[in-house]
Parts: C-alpha cells; sequence; structure tokens
C-alpha cells in the first residue's frame, strides 16, 4: 500500500501547492481522499484520472471537492481514447458494453449540489459532457458508518466533528491500513479512525485547540489520538501556510505526544506502508 500527497494546502490553493487530495494504491485498487482546487492537475503527476477505482470525498467543502467535475471530465476523456467515439454526441454506448464508472462517494444528500454544479458549465455541442456524474462516476451517497468494498481494499466513513458534516476514512486492504481525519475537531471517534492504523493521515490546521467550533485539529490533539489509538506513524496534513519554521513547530507538538514516527506531509510524498511484523 502506498500513500502520496498530491495536495494538501488547508482552504484554497497557495504557493505552488493544491488543496486537499491523497491518492492510496494497493495492489488493486486506487483510491482518491478528497479532491480540492488543483488536484485534477497535480494529479496528472501520477496516474490519469481514468485509472482511479474510487474517489471519497470526506466532505463537501470546496477545498475538499471542487475538482470533482474536472476530474470526472478527464475520466470522460480517458473512455474515449479507448472507445470509439459514439455517433450522435449522447455519450451512450451502442451495441457495446460501457466502460466502468469510477465510484464516487459522497456524503447523504451531495449529488444534487453535484448535478448543480455539472448544469452550471453546458457544453451545448457535445451534451454529453454535461453527464460526468452520470458516466464518468457511479455516485453513491454515504451515511456515517458505511462500509464499501474497492478492489482489495475495505472503505469505512466514520462520522467526525466539523461544521460541515465530514467523515473520516479509514482504508483497510492486505497491504496495510491508512485512517484519513479529513476536517475535525476533537472527538473520540478519531480512536475509532485511527486504531491501529499503519499510516494516520490527520490535519493539523491548528497551531492551538480549536475554540471556535468550527471543527479543526491541533497537531498535539493528532499526536494524541495516534498514541491513544495505537497507530503506527503519524503524517501531519492540510497546513495554511508554507512555512518550514511553523510546520516543523507542529511536528515537535506531536512528538511530544507520539513516540512513533511522525511526517510533515508535503505535496508529492510518496509514503510506503510496510504492515506491522513484516
Amino acid at each position: 500500500m502506498q500513500l502520496t500527497i498530491v495536495g494538501n494546502r488547508a482552504a484554497m490553493p497557495a504557493d505552488g501547492a493544491a488543496s486537499s487530495g491523497y491518492l492510496v494504491e494497493t495492489e488493486r485498487a486506487r483510491i482518491l481522499l478528497d479532491c480540492g482546487p488543483g488536484i485534477a492537475l497535480a494529479l496528472t503527476r501520477y496516474i490519469h484520472a481514468g485509472e482511479l477505482d474510487a474517489v471519497v470525498i470526506s466532505h463537501m467543502h470546496s477545498d475538499h471537492c471542487y475538482d470533482v467535475l474536472p476530474i470526472g471530465k478527464q475520466i470522460m476523456q480517458f473512455h474515449s481514447r479507448t472507445r470509439p467515439a459514439d455517433t450522435d454526441g449522447s455519450g451512450d454506448f451502442h451495441g457495446e458494453a460501457a466502460p466502468k464508472r469510477t465510484t464516487l462517494l459522497v456524503p447523504a444528500g451531495a449529488r444534487a449540489t453535484l448535478d448543480r454544479l455539472a448544469a452550471l458549465f453546458p457544453v451545448r455541442s457535445m451534451p454529453h459532457l454535461d453527464r460526468a456524474f452520470e458516466l464518468a462516476y457511479e455516485v453513491v451517497e454515504y451515511e456515517p458508518g458505511d462500509t464499501y468494498s474497492v478492489g482489495d481494499a475495505t472503505v469505512r466513513l466514520i462520522p467526525m466533528v466539523h461544521s460541515e458534516p465530514n467523515c473520516g476514512v479509514r482504508i483497510d486492504s492486505p497491504s496495510g491500513s491508512i485512517a484519513y481525519t479529513g476536517d475535525t475537531g476533537r472527538t473520540d471517534d478519531l480512536l475509532t479512525l485511527a486504531r491501529d492504523a499503519d499510516i494516520f493521515l490527520a490535519e493539523a490546521t491548528l497551531a492551538q485547540p480549536d475554540r471556535t467550533g468550527h471543527g479543526h485539529l491541533s497537531a498535539t490533539e493528532a499526536g494524541r489520538a495516534a498514541a491513544a489509538a495505537g497507530a503506527h506513524s503519524v503524517v501531519l496534513t492540510h497546513f495554511t501556510t508554507p512555512d518550514a519554521d511553523w510546520k516543523q513547530s507542529r511536528r515537535t507538538d506531536a512528538v511530544a505526544e507520539f513516540a512513533g514516527p511522525v511526517h510533515v506531509g508535503e505535496p508529492g510524498m510518496r509514503f510506503t506502508v510496510v504492515p506491522a511484523g513484516k
């Protein structure tokens, strides 16, 4: 199992870094966790979007989901390279099986938002390009606690605490486990998410614990949760600044709480999971 940080800038992309997006690859699955602004472009450094088996959206804030439409259109482009073009512009496949759609897991109620997004940018001469959420994706609205199979991986959605409904994403496969917080404040469910995870991919947005109720973690809280859950390593992410000293200070905060490896995540970094005992 491998984790690639495609982008991890909190809020909008800046300083050459895209917003949130993380590629998880197992022997039989390629899963993108979140896809904020800039991820559609940054992902092309690693794979074509058409090779994704699933895209999982932790919550519907724009810095975590805005590029879901261009990624869908990239998937359609990928299929058009390997399939003959249809003759009526519908995008439907006549007389042959349609290509397998990429699973898109979104919070309950999000499908209506996706349809409104697609309708904002009509391509009147090629109307099938407006149907990314029908032709490129199999859209599945999940509920907290739901579990899905993707290739050899199990994807579990675990409720977190944020101003918009957010689920952490737990991915388990024969080659390891990764737990991703999305955006969240401190909650006991962090322990469920991170329990014995090989990599705990945790936001470290704040220097101090959140006093606003918006729902973000400090590195201290991320390290404390990792230690309590028995996680094997921590990758800190979702930073508001490129300042290296600030980020190293967040690492110091986490190390004070967690005795295992703690990494400051940066775009382009790749982490190979080595399951405990191997």
